[in-house]
């Protein structure tokens, strides 16, 4: 990128938004001052008051953390804040029993419990339940989840198998972002800030409201991201720019309806490949009959193009409903039918057989939560029934027990089975690759493969000794059955032209197990000194089959860190500042030949005023530049020190 487009690009982006947004209407200071108010009270409060925090995600309605029978962790909005991070996938760092690592400036590898990779493809992400699994490769476009991070509310990771709730590929967790609604977003929000690597962002952000019954906002953004270096210091060439518009709108029909309606859209260039569109547009409908009866139908469509190689359109449609059988019973259900439609351009390297599909997958879900005894013992049965047009009917049941031993103490248990269905990759994909003038080698797509699946056994307890210190432990083992293999296939030998062919193809002939720990602790020290302090363990064996030449599979065992460590401080200090830390340790990953990595954060913040907000982030300080992790398909580059500053104005 030329080095004077990051000014040009912030003055001409914020003129534009001003441009567009201005008219709307007139924005008191009240309405930073009520945000600001909001995020104080936040983060004063103690663990007891955090123990009422609540979630969607694990059993797809209201709950509290403290009621849920998983390992779940949620990011709050005011974590989020004083992370000093500008892009989800850093945010999820965050995590006890995520591994997250960048492999260039725009892409990460993202996972729960083991198997990470490029496209890693047992991992369910979504936002405000919208899937954002890709079904060309079995995995997440990071680089397209742009979200606005000061309009999300919070981050809900469930780890380990969601697939009763929320179908195929959710196998080893569950991500689901969830924005802010509009009412909570009134007024302007400018936010501009510049750094070492993001070399400038700008968005601008305005909430208003239509008669009482409506509360929406509007957004655009935009960053450009320096390019990392390689380890002999060469510029890699990973810059990468973007774009992106948006609006939320929620109708308040009645007491008991509301609708939301929202969309984006986007544009995106990264070197070196070809830039990308696309926008996404969703509706969801919600009628609340009593506090424990409701439904929902949700409907979203989601298109991506990049260039004239790749187009991609998806559908879905998603109905809920709640309702108690009986004074101790409450039953859960849904179905939902998506469509699925890519069409890809074919060259002498890479092509698709076919050039282009459609597939469709209808599901239906249905869990029964009983109370065994009061509300201290709940059993929570259910399965999603599942058809895709790759593998035909999957099914996917669970079993959870939750127990309030005390009101302090809570133990749960969990029995799953999850499935990761076949992608268009694993069917159709073929790469042709010479190895010389007269040796190529195909890798092709193998219509034959199966679902890979998992049973999982999962075992947690939840304890808060005292009012200030918390306690959360989790152990699971995974057992995974028909895992993907690469085998080879007999080569052929061309006498006429002295040629020589090497192919491979995907098969599914290894099983394996994951088995672990993960553990979280929270003490608020003092009322202005917070620590947060997590370890995760992890092991992963692989076996191939008998008949398998698979030659490559068995060593991304260790691809995982067996290690995982950090602490993380939030200190509030006199003059409305705050110094917030943050330590990172990730283990060897030793088929990789990427070493330990020890990271530092740093963040001082500063509110002059209730509007304004100043903040100044340095991260991975102690070290100059490190590699986190290797791709399979893009060039590997490695994370240097960098620091950003911002700015976030109310007006």
């Amino acid at each position: 990128m030329k080095k004077n487009r990051p000014i040009k690009f912030f003055f001409s982006f914020n003129m534009m938004m001003c441009v567009t947004l201005l008219p709307t209407s007139t924005v008191w200071s009240a309405n930073a001052q009520v945000q600001q108010a909001q995020m104080d009270a936040l983060l004063n409060m103690d663990f007891k008051e955090l123990a009422e925090i609540r979630l969607t995600s694990a059993a797809r309605k209201d709950q509290k953390l403290l009621d849920t029978a998983a390992a779940v962790t949620v990011i709050d909005q005011e974590e989020i804040r004083r992370s000093g991070m500008t892009s989800i996938p850093e945010l999820l760092r965050m995590v006890p029993g995520l591994e997250v690592a960048r492999i260039n400036a725009s892409n990460w590898a993202i996972t729960a419990r083991g198997f990470n990779a490029q496209f890693s493809n047992k991992l369910l992400v979504l936002m405000d339940g919208r899937t954002l699994y890709t079904p060309l490769f079995a995995g997440v476009n990071w680089n397209l989840q742009d979200v606005r991070l000061e309009d999300v509310e919070r981050i809900e990771v469930i780890r380990g198998p969601g697939g009763t709730m929320w179908g195929a590929n959710a196998v080893n967790g569950v991500i689901n972002i969830i924005t802010k609604k509009a009412r909570d977003t009134q007024g302007w929000m400018l936010t501009a800030g510049i750094g070492t690597l993001e070399q400038v962002q700008g968005s601008l952000r305005y909430g208003g409201q239509f008669k009482d019954k409506m509360d929406y906002r509007v957004y655009g953004k935009g960053f450009e991201h320096e390019a990392f270096k390689r380890t002999d210091g060469s510029g890699a060439r990973d810059s990468w720019e973007a774009q992106r518009g948006g609006f939320r709108s929620d109708w308040h029909l009645s007491q008991r309806d509301e609708v939301t309606l929202l969309g984006d859209v986007y544009q995106l260039r990264e070197e070196p490949t070809d830039p990308r569109h696309g926008g996404d547009l969703l509706m969801h409908w919600t009628r609340t009959f009593q506090d424990a009866s409701d439904f929902s139908l949700q409907l979203f469509y989601d298109r991506n193009v990049r260039s004239s190689v790749e187009e991609s359109n998806l559908y879905d449609l998603d109905f809920q409903h709640r309702f108690h059988w009986s004074n101790n019973q409450e039953i859960n259900w849904g179905m939902g039918y998506r469509l699925s439609a890519i069409s890809l351009e074919n060259s002498a390297l890479v092509s698709w057989l076919p050039p282009s599909r459609r597939d469709q997958t209808f599901n239906l879900f249905l869990q029964d939560e009983i109370a065994l005894q009061g509300k201290d013992l709940k059993l929570t049965l259910g399965t999603k029934v599942e058809h895709n047009d790759y593998t035909g009917l999957e099914y996917q049941p669970s079993a959870r027990l939750m127990w309030h031993v005390t009101p302090q103490d809570t133990l749960w248990t969990a029995i799953s089975r999850a499935v990761r269905t076949p992608s268009y990759t694993d069917t159709g994909f073929q790469l042709n690759t010479p190895l010389g003038s007269t040796t190529r080698l195909i890798i092709q797509g193998n219509p034959e493969v199966i679902s890979e699946t998992v049973w999982a056994y999962e075992v947690g307890y939840r304890t808060q000794p005292m009012t200030r210190l918390s306690l959360d432990v989790a152990a699971f083992y995974n057992r995974y059955d028909h895992l993907g293999t690469m085998e080879n296939l007999p080569p052929l030998f061309n006498p006429i032209t002295k040629s020589l062919t090497l192919a491979q193809t995907f098969a599914n002939n290894a099983t394996g197990a994951t088995y672990g720990l993960e553990t979280s602790v929270n003490w608020q020290a003092m009322e202005s000194w917070k620590l947060r302090v997590s370890h995760t363990w992890l092991k992963m064996n692989l076996d191939l089959v008998d008949t398998s030449t698979d030659n490559s599979t068995l060593a991304t065992a260790n691809d995982i860190p067996r290690h995982q460590f950090q602490l993380r401080s939030y200190l509030n200090l006199p003059h409305d500042l705050e110094l917030d830390a943050a330590w990172y340790h990730v283990s060897t990953l030793s088929h990789l030949n990427i070493p330990s990595v020890q990271r530092v954060d740093l963040r001082l913040g500063w509110k002059p005023t209730k509007a304004v907000h100043l903040s100044l982030a340095g991260q991975n300080l102690f070290d100059t530049q490190h590699p986190e992790f290797q791709g399979t398909s893009i060039q590997n580059s490695e994370i240097p020190r960098s620091f950003f500053a911002k700015l976030d104005w109310n007006f």
